[in-house]
């Protein structure tokens, strides 16, 4: 796929700070994740992928296997349950910790990357679009 090893950085936010704020995070944090300007790229890693994001906050990698469940640790204290599958070009992320559930489709294209979030404890769509 054209878009294995591109970089995409992030151009625009729809709803995103909804979203954040729907988390009920501190304010200050609320803030660096809706001013913070990240990138994403995807490879593909044997019969898995690699999506690696960079944000003011640093890099992380997560490396998965379309539908086969992982942990992902996203702060020291919060490490959730993950399964993605792969649908052509479109990569879906559903997320569980705490009893919540969010959802990311991304959705890649040569040119771009749009990523949709929703969750069973929140009623907007947010998107994030990277270019």
């Amino acid at each position: 796929m054209a878009y294995f090893g591109k970089v995409f950085t992030l151009e625009k936010n729809e709803n995103f700070e909804g979203f954040i704020n729907s988390l009920g995070l501190p304010k200050e944090k609320v803030d660096s994740y809706v001013m913070s300007k990240s990138s994403q790229k995807i490879e593909k890693d044997g019969d898995g992928y690699i999506i690696t994001s960079t944000t003011s906050l640093g890099v992380t990698e997560m490396k998965f296997k379309p539908g086969v469940e992982f942990d992902q640790q996203l702060v020291p204290e919060i490490v959730t349950k993950n399964v993605i599958t792969v649908d052509g070009d479109k990569f879906t992320q559903v997320q569980k910790a705490g009893g919540k559930t969010i959802t990311y489709v991304r959705e890649f294209s040569p040119d771009n990357l749009v990523v949709t979030i929703t969750s069973d404890f929140w009623d907007g769509v947010a998107k994030r679009i990277y270019v």
